[in-house]
């Protein structure tokens, strides 16, 4: 059976880390490597991975040191780099804040007098409404440009705290 490429990303626990799972089936006995690269929404190269063959189904990469939404391929290539097969996927990273927005939820653990400011609950309600608008814009439109848009709005909240938290 040929090779049918195919692979899932998902985050990690560690920010920046994702785990790139190669889910294709078939075979073909003349792919010698694999090379991810992904590309933000401009299809400016941001980064290429090595992803060998020796290393099994999966990888971890950490590419990221903040949210964005990326398109990924991963090119299954023949001797020579010469690739044979490919496969992308639209993935938009939002750790970052979600780490940030579970750091609000501890902090209103620890003080619940912070659900009384309007202001702050406010703010938490519309960081979770742009963390789900970037991801929905992948899951739902395959839209990486309102996606990166949705993290461009919350990133200003992440980066000035004091003004919203």
């Amino acid at each position: 059976m040929p090779l049918v490429p195919s692979f899932s990303i998902a985050a990690t626990s560690n920010l920046g880390q994702i785990l790139v799972s190669d889910t294709s089936t078939g075979s073909d006995g003349s792919i010698v490597d694999r090379v991810i690269t992904l590309y933000n929404s401009a299809q400016t190269v941001i980064g290429t991975y090595d992803f060998p063959l020796s290393a099994g189904s999966s990888i971890l990469i950490t590419p990221f040191t903040t949210d964005t939404a990326v398109n990924a391929t991963i090119n299954w290539n023949y001797t020579g780099g010469v690739s044979m097969y490919n496969y992308s996927v639209l993935y938009a990273y939002t750790q970052y804040a979600e780490q940030y927005f579970y750091t609000l939820t501890q902090q209103q653990q620890a003080d619940p007098a912070f659900l009384n400011d309007q202001q702050y609950f406010q703010n938490k309600s519309k960081l979770r409404t742009l963390i789900d608008s970037a991801t929905q814009s992948i899951a739902v439109g395959q839209d990486i440009l309102s996606a990166n848009t949705a993290i461009a709005l919350y990133q200003i909240m992440l980066n000035n705290p004091l003004l919203y938290f």
